[in-house]
């Protein structure tokens, strides 16, 4: 009898692995057929200082890219493997239009109509056209660094969580609605408006409700994203957001925040941009 199960639990996990193994690859293999985006004259006429501070603080782009937009590794875990942002700079993109990369922020699809990996496109689709624009023309302005983007490997727990749908990040682009156009973005300013614009790039990890909690494909030592409702909590209050933005201290466990909160990046954030986000987060209950 034990011999029977031992060999039936044998074959189940054989089938098992090698379902995930087929499964994933022709998940990675995949073509997505992106609509057409016209944004070339947008570039042209871009704020680069504006695509800067996108790229460096507002959506982070150096989390994942560094900061000289060379690539930087995220994640490195024996479990889920090692995973890093490509080269931006124009060392790699001096062959990519403009189209193709506006394609690939809003949509995470490459121009060989792969799905990129790991990167957060969800976060950015909701970037507005002229935003998108200041980041590609921005990216146009970096110094080339003549490095090849890292050749990412994926370990079985993240070929599995790929296979079961818990890893979006793996695969952005079928996470998004790929008919969406560009998002309106209202005038820069301390805004309701503004700030419900601003918090667009923390669904990824806080997700769209904001509620926070295990977040999703991530690093196994990564904690919960936090709920950022903070209308639900007195202890919120404009001057506690505003001393953990600056600090990366939370007001409620008394203790430095942790990466994947991106703590240096909040701390750049300006008067206006920060009044902007507690203006709307400060709503959610």
């Amino acid at each position: 009898m034990i011999k029977r199960i031992v060999i039936s639990l044998v074959v189940f996990i054989v089938l098992l692995v090698g379902f995930v193994v087929l499964r994933f690859n022709s998940l990675m293999a995949h073509e997505f057929e992106p609509p057409e985006i016209s944004i070339s004259e947008e570039v042209k006429n871009a704020n680069i200082e504006l695509g800067h501070r996108i790229f460096h603080v507002r959506n982070g782009c150096v989390d994942c890219h560094g900061e000289d937009g060379s690539g930087k590794v995220f994640i490195d875990d024996p479990a889920m493997g090692t995973l890093a942002g490509s080269n931006v700079t124009p060392h790699n993109l001096k062959d990519w239009s403009d189209e193709e990369i506006a394609i690939a922020i809003r949509y995470g699809i490459h121009k060989s109509k792969r799905s990129l990996h790991g990167m957060p496109s969800f976060d950015y689709t909701a970037l507005s056209k002229g935003d998108t624009a200041a980041v590609i023309a921005y990216m146009r302005t970096l110094p080339e660094v003549k490095i090849d983007s890292y050749d990412n490997k994926f370990g079985p727990m993240a070929r599995f969580l790929t296979v079961i749908g818990q890893m979006p990040i793996m695969i952005p682009a079928r996470e998004i609605d790929l008919t969406k156009g560009f998002a309106s973005k209202p005038e820069e300013g301390p805004t309701f408006e503004f700030g419900e614009y601003l918090a667009q790039t923390c669904v990824g990890c806080h997700g769209h409700d904001f509620k926070g909690g295990p977040i999703p494909g991530g690093d196994p030592s990564w904690p919960e994203a936090s709920n950022l409702r903070l209308g639900a909590n007195p202890i919120w209050t404009r001057e506690s957001f505003s001393e953990m933005l600056k600090t990366g201290t939370s007001p409620i466990t008394k203790q430095k925040l942790r990466l994947p909160m991106p703590i240096e990046l909040l701390s750049q954030f300006d008067e206006t941009e920060t009044e902007a986000l507690w203006l709307y987060l400060s709503t959610l209950k």
